[in-house]
């Protein structure tokens, strides 16, 4: 007959400490990633919101059958002084990310971000914007505000599984 390793034999103390090891680390929560911040997420969604506003003005626009609705605009100091605000927008962010630990997705993806706003400012210097010059924006513009509701999501998560505090 096999004896289980916390058998009688083992001493009493270690035997609590086995099995109360499981729920203590249950309780605690490791993040792999930096903690919500509220100013940042309402940055990146004011960006967002400019963005889309700008490229509803500006871009060309069509039908499910790919025939033009709207030609969208040239480029113009309006659009120059978009870009100019939102590269700055995204450099202003991205300093307040980077003082964070656990944040390279975050750093990473606003990185690309301004790096999607120079490549669609060349191509709409060379002709109006269209939904395919636009769609690495939408796509890192997306990716950002997924980072952002994860970590609201996880933050509110860690804050409502967490035990109510006492009142001593």
């Amino acid at each position: 007959m096999q004896r289980s390793p916390l058998s009688r034999s083992t001493p009493a103390a270690f035997r609590f400490l086995a099995l109360l090891l499981p729920l203590l680390l249950a309780g605690c929560s490791v993040l792999f990633v930096s903690p919500y911040d509220e100013m940042t997420d309402r940055a990146v969604s004011e960006l967002v919101t400019k963005t889309e506003t700008f490229l509803g003005r500006y871009a060309a626009t069509t039908n499910e059958m790919g025939k033009l609705v709207k030609a969208g605009r040239p480029y113009d100091d309006e659009a120059a002084k978009f870009y100019n605000e939102a590269r700055g927008a995204t450099a202003a962010i991205l300093l307040r990310s980077e003082q964070k630990d656990k944040n390279n997705e975050e750093i990473q993806i606003l990185k690309d971000l301004s790096q999607r706003y120079d490549a669609l400012e060349a191509s709409h210097r060379l002709g109006k914007i269209t939904t395919s010059s636009a769609a690495a924006l939408h796509r890192t513009e997306r990716a950002l505000l997924q980072v952002q509701l994860t970590k609201k999501h996880i933050g509110t998560y860690k804050t409502s599984s967490s035990p109510p505090a006492s009142n001593l």
